[in-house]
């Protein structure tokens, strides 16, 4: 299996190293890190990311806003929202914003992993199937 390219994006310093740390021991990959929306928009724009774990209570520009603009540059990205703020309203507008996903922090830590692990395992499918839709119409 390729390696999954992973972006962690929270505000939380201490609870991006903890997840980092938890990605690199169960699926052998560094994640890089983002601390606000923009720093996370700037760096999908600059790299192709399989999957992104968000927060949605940042300064400046918050989670639903950067889930939005992350789909913008590439809606094959899937999107973890990894929330201690949440509502069920912001759980099914991420929903119909295309998020793969929506995790609690408080009692979802043993949630993310397996979260992780689907929505990369759909944005390979996805490539695959646009890879094969591709071969095909000019076949």
């Amino acid at each position: 299996m390729d390696k999954m390219k992973l972006l962690i994006v929270d505000d939380e310093k201490d609870l991006c190293r903890i997840l980092s740390d938890r990605m690199n021991i169960l699926y052998g990959v560094t994640p890089d890190v983002a601390f606000s929306g923009d720093e996370a928009v700037d760096m999908v724009k600059k790299k192709v990311y399989d999957v992104v774990i968000l927060d949605i209570d940042m300064p400046g520009m918050n989670g639903m806003e950067t889930l939005q603009k992350i789909k913008d540059v590439n809606k094959k990205i899937q999107v973890v929202m990894f929330t201690g703020h949440g509502t069920d309203e912001t759980r099914r507008m991420a929903e119909v914003m295309g998020a793969f996903s929506y995790v609690d922090k408080i009692d979802g830590l043993p949630k993310l992993a397996p979260m992780v692990e689907g929505a990369y395992k759909l944005r390979k499918m996805l490539e695959d199937t646009y890879a094969d839709a591709a071969l095909n119409e000019y076949s």
